[in-house]
């Protein structure tokens, strides 16, 4: 094959403008992509096991109650430990 057509002038500017081209098309599509991919993974991190006991845990401490959502005791608030075994 003849390489000799891809370093003439009169072709250059068209190769040049067609990578060009093709890499800001690339970013303009990508990049939105990428950008909600890290948002997801950002409110992903706060559904793990440990950030929602984390979360439950903080709010038994600020309701003062030890109670849960539905209004019933905690585990801890209504069986408390036996001496007596």
């Amino acid at each position: 094959m003849d390489f000799s057509l891809l370093f003439d002038p009169e072709y250059l500017p068209i190769i040049v403008g067609t990578i060009v081209g093709f890499g800001l098309l690339a970013a303009v599509l990508l990049v939105p992509v990428y950008r909600f991919l890290e948002r997801e993974k950002k409110v992903a991190e706060k559904w793990t096991p440990d950030a929602l006991a984390e979360r439950m845990g903080d709010r038994k401490e600020r309701d003062g109650t030890g109670r849960s959502d539905d209004g019933s005791a905690s585990e801890e608030a209504s069986n408390p430990p036996n001496s007596s075994t």
